[in-house]
């Protein structure tokens, strides 16, 4: 899940508007679409209130009151069923005009709506082979069995209807009348992708076949990873299990404290998880070695009963043998990109990359800024500390992200986030709570934490 806010109505005296997606957007640019759209129209003066609906493509949204004081938008699943979120209503727009592109035909989705007739033969709904024809005479849509045998009756049912029997035709509801189309039932994709056979005013507009269509099928992932048992051997003592197999020393991950409470087995695994699979395709580990573990380095070592150990680094350059620092603050990433709708972009720097300081920092600002940026600077990580005031925060210094978070030990959970982040961190003794307030943006848009989630419950012990 992702929400996002708009910032640009409370100026015009509008409440602001959040936005839900429950599910990943067919591409980032819907998002800033419909946050503008909703921005201009306030801006050119048009009011917005709960229960009002207006259209986005050829579907209506609804206004909605939240309790958080800002307004909301909810769309239809089925029936009189709604939901807050914009998926259906994007996706669709997204790939309605995708179509089009495809095809080289115009798209008015003004011309349709959910409430607009469609006429469906019974037999089509389990047909092998269905017809989709916008008619030339009505510009209604009517879908036919395209299998010969004797046909059953035609049904009538509005086109919000027919886009929940036949998802997969919603795409193409917006091709202009005179549009026919083929579609073999069993080339339909599981995600709504498919190949279709078009004809516009008896003109093929695809090879002989059809063309794709909609969401492009995800590739198989080959890369089929060991998932070995992981044994222990006492207390806060974790180990692979395969090394003997490839005359290997086994690696021993070590807690001297639980990294995070009650599941310190499940976030073990993933260190020695990667070990092991390393092992089983033939990598060997000697002391000395460093290896990566999200932003950390941790050093492989001998250990006293034969096997390897790992360190990692406590202070700067000291080491001690454990492994929990990495776990906790590895959680902690992820928690914050999980509450974001980003753990699919975390993108880990590490501990001994650059970033660029403004002289304007020092450890007593009311709020600090974190912004990371493209580089293609091997040793930057990307990443820009300044204070929150509009001013020149020159001249800058290079730190490493190491030095970094040993002064700001707060920023080392959202250093995974993704170039084109932005986070304003309200320092702790500015807030209510005496934690940190941070404020998200990703690709200029304010992001929401997902309700419950991490960065969710840190936000609500600021209303305590």
């Amino acid at each position: 899940m992702q929400i996002f806010r708009t910032t640009g109505c409370a100026a015009a005296g509008h409440p602001e508007f959040t936005v839900v997606f429950a599910e990943r957007p067919p591409t980032p640019y819907v998002i800033g679409w419909i946050l503008d759209l909703l921005e201009h129209a306030v801006a050119n003066g048009q009011s917005f209130s709960p229960g009002m609906l207006f259209p986005i493509g050829w579907r209506l949204i609804r206004i909605i009151d939240r309790q958080d004081g800002t307004l909301g938008c909810e769309e239809r699943v089925v029936a009189q069923f709604w939901e807050e979120h914009l998926d259906q209503a994007m996706t669709d727009l997204w790939y309605q005009n995708a179509a089009g592109s495809k095809l080289g035909l115009p798209v008015d989705l003004t011309s349709i709506d959910e409430e607009q007739a469609a006429t469906v033969q019974s037999c089509a709904y389990s047909a092998g082979l269905l017809i989709l024809d916008r008619l030339p005479q009505t510009g209604g849509w009517a879908v036919r069995c395209g299998l010969e045998h004797e046909h059953a009756d035609w049904m009538h049912l509005d086109l919000h209807q027919l886009s929940v029997a036949f998802p997969f035709v919603t795409q193409f509801l917006g091709l202009p009348q005179g549009t026919v189309l083929r579609i073999e039932r069993d080339m339909v994709e599981e995600s709504g992708g498919l190949f279709a056979e078009v004809t516009y005013q008896d003109e093929l507009c695809t090879p002989h076949g059809g063309a794709h269509f909609g969401p492009v099928p995800t590739p198989l992932d080959l890369d089929l990873r060991v998932r070995s048992a992981i044994g222990q051997s006492g207390p806060g003592l974790y180990r692979t299990t395969i090394g003997y197999q490839h005359q290997h020393p086994e690696i021993v991950a070590r807690l001297s404290e639980p990294a995070i409470p009650d599941i310190d087995d499940v976030l073990v695994d993933w260190i020695l998880d990667d070990l092991q699979h390393c092992l089983s395709t033939g990598t060997r580990f000697v002391p000395g070695q460093t290896i990566r573990a999200g932003w950390r380095t941790l050093r492989v070592v001998e250990r006293a009963d034969g096997l390897l150990g790992l360190h990692e680094q406590v202070y700067t350059n000291v080491w001690e043998e454990h492994v929990e620092l990495t776990l906790r603050e590895t959680w902690y990433q992820r928690e914050v990109a999980a509450s974001l709708g980003l753990t699919e972009h975390l993108d880990f720097p590490t501990e001994q990359q650059v970033a660029a300081v403004g002289s304007c920092v020092h450890d007593r600002l009311p709020a600090v800024v974190l912004t990371r940026e493209e580089t293609e600077d091997p040793h930057s990580s990307g990443w820009r500390v300044t204070c929150a005031q509009e001013h020149d925060h020159g001249p800058w210094s290079s730190r490493t992200l190491w030095d970094i978070t040993d002064f700001m030990p707060f920023a080392t959970q959202f250093l995974a986030l993704p170039v084109t982040s932005s986070i304003t961190v309200e320092a702790p003794h500015t807030t209510p709570s005496g934690r940190i307030r941070p404020h998200v943006r990703h690709n200029g848009r304010h992001l929401i934490p997902n309700p419950g989630s991490y960065l969710a419950v840190l936000d609500a012990t600021q209303a305590r």
